[in-house]
């Protein structure tokens, strides 16, 4: 184990404890002159170290998403265990992923930032991203599906997504379909899939990408966001752990994944049925001609919303936006 490795597990065990330079020193064997030196490597990494005159070092609590601190309680079988790239800043998670992803990385590849200079939701959209709120993370699949199977995967994202929110903080997460999650119908996730084809119209890979607000204060969001904006902490009333939200959140990525490839896309269909809240709401549509109303009245085997007219006539929604009519939720 190297020297800055074998700091960093000594001022874990110590966490919020004062260690002196000439203790540091006793601990490690090594030359206390070299200490500072040590404390500046683990710092440069992202770890936040206190020092003090007087006092030495203390290790503040972490809640930065670098490899050691997520991997230390993530419980995944791939994702995220091998390839696991850490940024402080980034333009967009999903950029790197892919070409990650090209260049023939495997799957179960992340890609993790601290913030994103030009993250990117749905349809040109940006991704609000300030440093050490949210999570921006996006993660390379490689499943051996059809291309007409892509809409399959992005449900179960949505249900994985929710399903976090819910299991790690009792939040009545809620799947728009098709890639965005609520809470008490305010925006706390995006997902953005890309998908690379090869020429057999099979699937080479898609590089799925999420951000979630998670210590976002409500007042510092822009106040030009299409659909009204929440967070885990503005939902919990105080700050919470971006780290376990993310191990939940990989370790209920990678089960769902399995799940389909394994053959059971009833389970998770059955799931994103009862998270959807899209079901049974009067609902406006894209179409080629422009927006188009009805009630949303199932999502069928593919993963496309199924929505009736007053006329009766059923109209399978294949992309695009979905607009709850506001009536619906007042």
């Amino acid at each position: 184990m190297s020297l800055p490795k074998q700091l960093l597990r000594v001022l874990y065990d110590n966490q919020g404890q004062w260690l002196t330079e000439a203790s540091l020193s006793r601990i490690l064997q090594v030359p206390a002159a070299i200490i500072g030196g040590l404390i500046k490597s683990l710092c440069a990494d992202g770890y936040q170290v206190e020092k003090s005159r007087d006092k030495g070092y203390r290790l503040i609590n972490q809640d930065s998403l670098l490899p050691d601190e997520v991997r230390r309680g993530l419980r995944t079988d791939v994702f995220g265990q091998k390839g696991y790239f850490y940024f402080r800043e980034i333009d967009s998670t999903n950029n790197r992923a892919l070409e990650l992803a090209a260049q023939g990385y495997p799957e179960g590849t992340v890609v993790v930032a601290e913030t994103q200079t030009a993250g990117r939701g749905r349809r040109g959209r940006t991704w609000h991203s300030p440093a050490r709120h949210g999570i921006y993370v996006s993660v390379i699949l490689r499943p051996p599906l059809p291309v007409r199977d892509v809409p399959r995967v992005s449900l179960l994202l949505g249900v994985a997504v929710a399903e976090t929110l819910e299991a790690e903080y009792d939040l009545p997460a809620r799947i728009k379909w098709p890639n965005d999650i609520l809470i008490n119908h305010r925006k706390i996730a995006g997902i953005l899939s890309e998908v690379v084809t090869s020429p057999q119209h099979e699937v080479d890979y898609i590089v799925t990408g999420i951000g979630l607000n998670i210590n976002n204060p409500l007042e510092e969001f822009p106040p030009d966001l299409r659909t009204d904006p929440t967070s885990v902490m503005a939902e919990r009333d105080t700050p919470v752990s971006r780290v376990r939200i993310l191990q939940g959140l990989l370790m209920r990525l990678e089960s769902r994944y399995y799940q389909l490839l394994e053959g059971d896309w009833g389970g998770i269909l059955n799931k994103g049925k009862e998270l959807s809240m899209v079901l049974g709401q009067e609902v406006k549509f894209d179409t080629p001609g422009g927006l188009a109303a009805g009630k949303a009245v199932d999502i069928d085997n593919n993963g496309f919303l199924l929505v009736q007219d007053e006329h009766g006539k059923i109209h399978t929604v294949i992309s695009g936006e979905v607009y709850i009519s506001p009536a619906e939720h007042d």
